[in-house]
């Protein structure tokens, strides 16, 4: 069977052309100098000159597909938005997908049209010829892409299957091992007293391939919802939540209670709010999950966070501070005593910014302590320690032990009640540098908040040094964001929101476009905005008077505090997020 490029002309992978690393040079998409240092390292590692480009953030995994497709006279395809057309599947066995990263994705001139991330695998071109069963087209896609496809498609036809009837739906099977390196989770028994409605094969199937799917994409939480006709999966990415797929009826139990064994929950008890987790591995990434079901009408709701263990701490310098800020904060942290607060809602990278501060802090001349629910990173040289609510262990009683541990530095993840308030306030006063986080819609409501909690107001202010707010917005995608003057509407509402003075000022915005890297979002990532509150004297006469927290904020921005919104704008006008990203999340 032959294979052709979109002309129709006969494909022979080992014709002769050009080097890589030249053709990039000639189109601009690599400079000489970075050719030639990946070069190096692939004479020292016997990586592929691509791979290692794409690794240093030379090259995106689209760039290199297109030049690629160009070297070897192949079409490019985007599959986000050109998607596999589902009735191509069966013309190559999954098995061969699998294990090559292949896919054949649609039809075209009465030929099967197959994608592959590299048109130099001679082996697994030759092996296509022989086993299509009509011409094979090929196009060139980026690897990530081709891998996140091979996954939906044969994750969807497993479901397809299992609708028609349970017989003849096989089990999980490991994958190759650049595509699968889910670990402790496949080998987990089912219970004999669950019935899976005779569907264990396909539940693992999906639920592995489900987690799988949420680490490649980036996902922080993964929901499990019930419905009427299923179940309903969706995906937390940069904060925002958004459908996956859903899984017919007759799988909805099953997944529920093989996600609920493998967490370790009570897989007999329906009627009340459960909280689990599990570890697995997942490209060579340890993961923690931390689960939690809540009772619905239509059976229980599952909730998984999916926390990165072995990532590595943040460089307290790319927090994303901006210089005023970060001095005012640089210099509470240093300080041999005091309070320091983190605040914002669930989610807003508190905890990311206590320990990239205990990261910068942690000296062998200091005893760091910190008293976690649950511990999120692991830093080597410092005493962390988990509560535990069921043998007693709370906030308030492990703070009291650290106490008696010489502590320099604690760490306190949450300062929930009057008991841990009053104990932190008092390790601040008596010499120790004490960091937590606590939930404020900003800075100056967190000293009415721990006065709301019965927290004297003399302890507030002789003890609390500063007050971090933070909010995370979605980073502009370098790839596709562009510049644009803002309209005179967003100018009036500029002047409005006091960001500019006059409306009629020139003020260019930067706007989310959306491209194959970032998944046509027209984001990537996320960043923090922050404003940060540092009392005085004037702030400590106010609170001691029980002044509202629009009173103490008016007074700490007449003092040098920028707020959360121009905090933002500031990193809108540096082409870092857009202005709708702003007005989403902090109006």
């Amino acid at each position: 069977m032959t294979l052709t490029n979109d002309r129709g002309d006969e494909y022979y992978p080992g014709g002769q052309h050009a080097p890589l690393g030249a053709h990039l040079i000639a189109t601009g998409l690599a400079a000489s100098e970075q050719v030639e240092r990946a070069l190096e390292e692939q004479r020292q590692t016997g990586k592929r000159l691509g791979e290692i480009l794409v690794a240093h953030g030379v090259l995106y995994e689209a760039d290199l597909a297109g030049a690629l497709a160009t070297m070897f006279d192949l079409p490019y395809r985007d599959l986000g938005l050109d998607p596999p057309d589902p009735a191509a599947l069966n013309q190559i066995p999954e098995a061969f997908c699998w294990s090559r990263g292949v896919l054949s994705v649609g039809f075209e001139n009465n030929a099967v049209v197959v994608a592959l991330a590299d048109p130099r695998d001679i082996q697994t071109v030759d092996d296509l010829r022989m086993m299509a069963s009509l011409p094979v087209r090929l196009v060139v896609v980026a690897p990530n892409q081709l891998r996140q496809a091979i996954e939906k498609s044969y994750q969807k036809m497993d479901l397809l299957v299992e609708s028609d009837g349970l017989s003849g739906v096989k089990a999980d099977v490991p994958r190759s091992s650049d595509i699968s390196n889910i670990s402790d989770i496949s080998n987990i028994d089912v219970s004999p007293d669950v019935d899976l409605s005779q569907a264990a094969g396909p539940v693992i199937t999906f639920v592995n391939q489900l987690l799988r799917r949420a680490v490649d994409e980036r996902a922080s939480d993964l929901h499990l919802e019930p419905t009427k006709e299923g179940l309903r999966v969706r995906f937390r990415v940069d904060g925002i939540l958004h459908d996956v797929t859903n899984a017919p009826s007759s799988l909805r139990a099953g997944i529920i209670s093989r996600v609920k064994i493998m967490t370790g929950m009570d897989i007999a008890d329906h009627r009340r709010p459960q909280d689990g987790r599990v570890s697995m591995v997942a490209h060579g990434l340890s993961v923690d999950i931390r689960a939690a079901s809540l009772p619905t009408i239509y059976g229980e709701a599952l909730v998984l966070r999916l926390l990165q263990k072995d990532q590595g701490l943040l460089d307290i310098a790319r927090l994303g501070f901006m210089p005023d800020a970060f001095s005012r904060y640089e210099k509470s942290f240093r300080r041999a005593w005091g309070m320091v607060l983190v605040t914002g809602p669930t989610g807003s990278g508190k905890t990311t910014t206590l320990y990239a501060t205990v990261n910068e802090l942690n000296v062998p001349s200091r005893n760091t302590i910190t008293v976690e629910d649950p511990i999120e990173y692991r830093v080597a040289g410092i005493k962390q320690t988990q509560v535990n609510a069921k043998v007693g262990y709370t906030f308030a009683s492990g703070l009291r032990a650290s106490l008696r541990s010489d502590p320099d530095i604690i760490l306190i993840g949450e300062i929930r009640d009057l008991e841990t308030a009053r104990i932190a306030a008092e390790s601040a006063l008596t010499g120790h540098l004490v960091l937590s986080t606590l939930h404020a819609n900003d800075a100056a409501s967190s000293t009415t908040r721990l006065i709301d909690m019965r927290l004297e107001p003399y302890l507030v202010t002789s003890s609390l040094e500063c007050v971090v707010a933070q909010r995370l917005l979605r980073r502009l995608c370098d790839r596709c964001k562009t510049a644009e003057p803002a309209s005179p509407e967003e100018l009036l509402e500029l002047t409005t929101m006091s960001l500019i003075d006059d409306p009629s000022s020139d003020v260019s915005l930067y706007r989310a476009n959306g491209c194959a890297q970032c998944g046509r979002s027209g984001y990537q990532g996320r960043l923090a905005v922050h404003e940060v509150l540092v009392m005085n004297d004037e702030l400590k006469t106010l609170v001691l008077g029980r002044a509202p927290a629009h009173v103490i904020a008016l007074a700490a921005t007449a003092g040098g505090m920028q707020t959360l919104l121009q905090d933002a704008f500031a990193k809108v006008r540096l082409g870092e997020t857009s202005l709708d990203e702003c007005k989403r999340v902090l109006r």
